[in-house]
């Protein structure tokens, strides 16, 4: 019975573990949306700022405030963007520099989006090889245990 006891505790310990890696999943795929989500923001930016770029100064415009909102103006001359850093705080600099940060940013965040890929990855094939270990534990824990009735 002695080894009945090993394999049941054995497979807490393998269970407590499965527990863990779903959990580190989890975070895993929030992090990854937001990484997905940041990506998508700075694309769409990159792609407005080179867009306007080619846009005569005095052009009528239509500028989204959210909401299928919009209001009417007209291009000035572009020379200066607002651009957000983080933790609510913007600066302001020439407009190629912003291009050039906001590239930056681009490359950092698919960094960032493809070590969150190969970390998930990995922890998803450990996930399922501890599943097929404690699937195995089960199976032999209830054949001990059939087999001694």
């Amino acid at each position: 019975m002695s080894g009945a006891l090993q394999k049941e505790n054995q497979l807490k310990q393998i269970i407590l573990e499965i527990r863990m890696m779903e959990g580190t999943v989890n975070t895993l795929q929030q992090r990854l949306q937001i990484v997905i989500a940041s990506l998508s923001e700075l694309r769409i930016a990159k792609k407005s700022l080179e867009d306007l770029k080619k846009i005569e100064t005095g052009t009528h415009l239509l500028v989204p405030v959210g909401g299928a909102t919009f209001i009417q103006a007209n291009l000035g001359k572009i020379e200066k963007v607002v651009s957000g850093i983080g933790a609510d705080v913007s600066v302001e600099m020439n407009f190629d520099d912003a291009v050039i940060d906001i590239t930056e940013r681009l490359n950092e965040m698919g960094r960032a989006q493809e070590s969150i890929e190969q970390q998930l990855g990995q922890i998803i094939t450990q996930l399922e090889a501890h599943k097929s270990v404690a699937e195995r534990l089960s199976n032999e824990i209830q054949s001990t245990v059939q087999g001694s009735n």
